[in-house]
């Protein structure tokens, strides 16, 4: 047996553990191979920076791949043995590493699995895109490209006479509800955890250029001061702002006062300064995003102004962790934590504006199974009034259905049980989590224009360490406060660290709606001509028109979301087919695929 080979950039030597700055990919020696990663490697039994990457090594040769399980950081990895391939990725990665058990190949991209002739769609994968089934690229095996699987988080993929897959890291998260806890005794330990993932990160890349995005908002101000109060020079910073609207220039107000306070250059970009039309160069990902629109814009933004190799960190994350939710209300029933529910009650209802009786009956209508409550909603929805309406306490209930014009695929509703099942296996169904598939969603969306310049999105706020001491620690009762400010816990750890008059803020409200409607706008004519590529046993093209149609009127419904995950979707086909086909070094960042053969 014979293993070969492809990867882009060769790593420095450097005691068996070398490293490339200007290469995406880490290439480390052990001692039956060689291991390939792309991502940051930030701790690895408490060593940082370039000992952690040593460390690595000795782990590896010590007790083989399934020590990466040990390893903390954002990645994937490729491992080659005297016998074996190993793919690995780290529980809250963005990146994605593939395999096709076929012909026994793994790569870091997916393009490499495509072939002209024999390439097939997987229907399961579009359907579950166009409904927007939460964490499917992030939960599922399944790829875009039939026949080709992801390595889930935590999982180990051992590939050699046979297949072996073995789940490493899992989680079992369940909110605890201690009544007596107190903010202040836990925000000095949330504050430690997001400066040592700055500070980790930071000595895995201590080259690298960096650029933030400061909204002006509560989270990515954090993010920004932090990495002030550890980089004293060289910090730049980005802010997408309307400043005509009263909101937006509040919001630039507060991103000024955290660039002056700690050296940060600010560039701020109304939206005449903010990029129109098709790039020269169609930008590759490896899987579609609903929210590509945002990386048309903002990320293709923060790509024109950050140096190459830079990381662009942002306060992505945040809310899934600290801000309070509604849903937290029908968690408490379907818990059967009566006496917590109706203490939260009466704050949830003033926050809501809605009567303790209007909201508990939601709660309780929530409890139904989900396509019972879809069929009731359905028998409603023409008379006026709609008693099975649970908008305000479960937005995902009141933003899916079933869409008409799709043709292929199974229903939503199995979609949804497939995914909770998914989900309990991964991170157990004791937290609220609307889309486990967040981790992986910033490179979806920002792949296509970071890539040219191998920038590297960084989320502190989806590192494991935090999300384990969040889940595993505070009571949910904390974040999900309905009597004060939202994300109180979040501000008692900036204390002294962000200016006060930000942290006292009372709302966020930046928004981006007016941007994409603003997009659809403009991209209208390209938008609509991608429906000429959809192969018409999948949808109902004349009624996916219209659905676009209503979209560029500024309707919002189940349809309307869905026809614009559908132009994420054939967008993302188009740059995708037009990569496999395509050899130019410029689209080669970070690639690197290896197979087995037989001899």
């Amino acid at each position: 047996m014979t293993i070969s080979e492809s990867a882009e950039g060769d790593a420095l030597a450097d005691g068996g553990a070398g490293r490339a700055p200007s290469s995406p990919v880490i290439s480390l020696t052990w001692r039956e191979g060689t291991i390939l990663i792309e991502g940051i490697v930030q701790r690895v039994e408490e060593r940082i920076g370039p000992q952690a990457l040593r460390r690595l090594v000795e782990i590896v040769d010590r007790d083989g791949p399934a020590a990466l399980a040990r390893v903390e950081g954002d990645f994937i990895a490729l491992v080659r043995s005297r016998e074996q391939l190993h793919a690995f990725k780290s529980f809250t990665s963005q990146f994605q590493i593939y395999y096709r058990e076929g012909d026994r190949s793994v790569a870091n991209r997916l393009f490499a699995f495509w072939a002209a002739a024999t390439g097939q769609w997987n229907e399961d994968y579009f359907a579950r895109h166009v409904l927007i089934v939460p964490g499917y690229q992030f939960l599922s095996r399944e790829t875009p490209v039939e026949g080709v699987m992801r390595v889930l988080p935590g999982e180990l993929v051992s590939i050699g006479s046979r297949i072996e897959r073995r789940q490493l890291v899992r989680r079992n998260y369940v909110y605890r509800l201690d009544p007596d806890q107190r903010r202040e005794e836990l925000a000095e330990h949330v504050l430690h955890l997001l400066r040592d993932a700055i500070r980790t990160r930071l000595a895995a890349r201590p080259h690298a250029r960096i650029c933030v995005e400061i909204s002006g908002g509560l989270d990515s101000s954090f993010i920004a001061c932090l990495l002030g109060e550890q980089l004293s020079t060289g910090v730049r910073g980005v802010m997408f702002s309307q400043p005509r609207l009263p909101s937006h220039a509040i919001s630039e107000r507060y991103a000024r006062d955290v660039a002056e306070r700690y050296g940060i250059d600010l560039t701020v970009l109304p939206p005449e300064a903010l990029p129109v039309g098709d790039p020269d160069v169609s930008g590759y990902a490896d899987e579609p995003s609903d929210f590509f629109w945002f990386g048309d814009i903002f990320s293709r933004a923060v790509a024109e102004l950050a140096a190459p190799h830079s990381y662009v960190f942002t306060g992505f994350g945040a809310d899934q962790l600290f801000l309070r939710s509604p849903a937290f209300l029908p968690y408490l029933l379907r818990r059967k934590e009566y006496r917590a529910f109706r203490n939260t009650l009466p704050a949830a209802s003033r926050l809501l504006a809605r009567g303790q009786i209007s909201v508990a009956w939601q709660c309780l209508v929530s409890q139904l199974p989900a396509e019972l409550h879809r069929s009731l909603q359905r028998l409603w929805f023409s008379r006026g009034w709609n008693p099975w309406d649970v908008s305000d306490v479960n937005m995902e209930r009141a933003l899916t259905g079933d869409i008409p014009w799709l043709r292929c695929g199974r229903s939503l509703a199995e979609y949804s049980l497939e995914r909770h099942r998914a989900e309990v296996a991964m991170v157990g169904d004791g937290i609220i989590c609307d889309d486990w598939g967040y981790f992986s969603a910033p490179r979806a969306v920002t792949q296509a224009h970071f890539s040219g310049k191998s920038l590297v999105d960084a989320s502190p706020f989806c590192d494991l360490p935090l999300l384990d001491y969040v889940y595993d620690n505070i009571s949910a009762r904390l974040v999900h406060d309905f009597g004060g400010r939202y994300k109180e816990l979040l501000r008692d750890a900036q204390k002294g660290i962000v200016p006060e008059n930000l942290r006292g803020r009372r709302n966020d409200t930046f928004v981006f709606n007016s941007f994409q409607m603003n997009y659809v706008d403009a991209a209208k004519e390209r938008l609509a001509g991608l429906l000429d590529e959809v192969d018409e046993g999948w949808i109902d093209v004349k009624a996916a028109r219209h659905a676009f149609q209503q979209l560029s009127f500024g309707v919002t419904s189940s349809s309307t979301r869905s026809v614009m995950a559908l132009m994420g979707y054939l967008q993302w086909r188009r740059a995708f087919l037009d990569r496999a086909t395509t050899s130019r070094d410029d689209l080669q960042d970070g690639f690197f695929r290896e197979a087995l053969s037989w001899s």
